[in-house]
């Protein structure tokens, strides 16, 4: 297949969120590597000469300045021959951001590193060669990827263009008030079929005031639900970036059980109220109308209350659900890509500031982090202490979740994922408004992204 060279300021990215999970180990201590710490060894391997004078490298991203500045002083601390400028582009707007980001990269607006959302958004900037290559600056320090993170990164034509940011796996959020009142235990595994089963029993009332026991939102990894059970194929395409996985029965299963919800069991917000009255899933969740939300890591700290959302009642966090009772626990998610720009003039600082960013800096920034040395426990706490009501975080099932959930490798991701899924999502909408069948969905979505494969061979 070769290149098909995008317009890195046209395309659009749907993000999903987010990010990936800690697999089988708690605390990383007991599986680090031999090799030298990441503060030796990046200092060692790409330390820019004594005699130069200190150089700024410009960070972007979306997050508040005062969620990354910790890590920043005390990487500037360390290294004061760097400093490190950061600025938040569209606060808390991650899609708004990487657009601008874009834009400053095409219009030649000088800037050292930034962070992605998403797998889409990553293949798309790595195929423009947006993004440096960062082996080098690995086997120049001397470590192996897969000896310092437990999350691997996706790679772009074998090359490795990023290193993990904020880590964490898709999970279930759920209302710990309402389960009590229905009797339910917080599941530490579960299937899907006990999912169904868990909202058709928190479901009650009728009309504007009814709670549903489910909520799902618009995005397509609502009409993905079985797939992220999966250990491979999670996606739109296969794990090989060439193939359509629509004949995978997952993916007819999983926009089958949506479907099931709500229409039979009327136990999960409709589809149709979703997208016309753009119902937040925030919203949804914290006013107590939906009870549980499959969702991603960000919810964590939300959990916590937020000034514009307080927390009035403690949520608690399950596991994603098996397709089979006995199953491994899988996940979707994956390490936000923390990036260097191939325009960047201090190559070699930005690489260290990332590397440490990726290790140590992480659990300064009060999020999850993807390296196999920092102490799981230890993170959630800094998380949950930090949120504006501690108290209302089941930290235990947090922390259950967190372990029991692996993720798989990332799949090669085309730099039109964006475009396959804006298809996707248009099919899926026809069948969860009455349009068409399931058996006419699943034609269509062969028929029509198909289409879009080829013209991008």
């Amino acid at each position: 297949m070769k290149r098909k060279w995008l317009s890195i300021v046209s395309t659009a990215v749907i993000a999903t969120s987010v990010l990936s999970a800690c697999g089988n180990n708690n605390n990383g201590g007991n599986n680090a590597s031999n090799s030298p710490s990441p503060s030796e060894s990046a200092s060692q391997s790409a330390s820019p000469s004594a005699n130069k004078e200190p150089v700024t490298i410009k960070f972007l991203g979306w997050e508040k300045a005062s969620v990354y500045q910790p890590a920043i002083d005390a990487f500037e601390q360390k290294y004061p021959e760097i400093h490190v400028d950061y600025t938040p582009l569209v606060e808390n707007d991650s899609n708004e951001s990487i657009k601008k980001i874009d834009l400053m990269y095409a219009s030649g607006d000088t800037f050292d590193v930034f962070t992605l959302n998403s797998a889409p958004a990553f293949a798309q900037r790595a195929s423009n060669g947006m993004l440096e290559p960062v082996d080098d600056y690995l086997a120049k320090e001397g470590v192996k990827y897969e000896d310092e993170y437990k999350a691997e990164q996706q790679k772009y034509e074998g090359k490795r263009y990023s290193l993990p940011g904020k880590f964490g796996p898709w999970f279930i959020l759920l209302n710990k008030a309402k389960l009590d009142e229905a009797g339910l235990a917080v599941p530490t595994s579960w299937t899907w079929d006990e999912f169904r089963d868990y909202a058709k029993k928190l479901t009650k009332g009728d009309g504007p005031t009814k709670t549903y026991g489910a909520h799902f939102h618009e995005w397509k990894d609502y009409f993905l639900l079985n797939l992220y059970s999966s250990s491979q194929d999670q996606g739109i395409m296969k794990d090989d970036g060439l193939n359509l996985n629509a004949d995978n029965p997952l993916m007819k299963s999983s926009l089958e059980l949506r479907y099931a919800m709500e229409k039979t069991d009327k136990s999960a917000t409709p589809y149709q109220d979703v997208i016309t009255q753009k119902i937040p899933y925030r919203d949804q969740y914290f006013q107590q109308r939906g009870v549980m939300l499959p969702t991603g890591p960000w919810m964590v700290s939300e959990a916590g209350g937020t000034d514009k959302i307080p927390a009035t009642f403690v949520s608690a966090f399950a596991p994603w659900p098996t397709n089979n009772k006995g199953d491994e626990i899988y996940s979707y998610g994956g390490a936000d890509p923390l990036v260097i720009s191939s325009k960047s003039k201090h190559k070699e600082e930005s690489y260290k500031f990332l590397r440490y960013l990726s290790t140590e800096g992480m659990s300064l920034t009060k999020q999850l982090s993807a390296w196999k040395k920092a102490d799981l426990a230890s993170e959630v706490d800094q998380i949950v202490s930090a949120t504006k009501s501690p108290d209302m975080i089941d930290k235990a099932s947090l922390i259950n979740t967190l372990s029991v959930t692996k993720l798989p490798v990332p799949p090669i991701t085309v730099s039109y994922a964006g475009d396959l899924e804006k298809a996707y999502i248009a099919e899926a909408d026809k069948y969860m408004l009455g349009v068409s069948d399931i058996d006419s969905t699943i034609a269509s979505i062969k028929t029509n992204l198909q289409k879009i494969i080829d013209a991008n061979k």
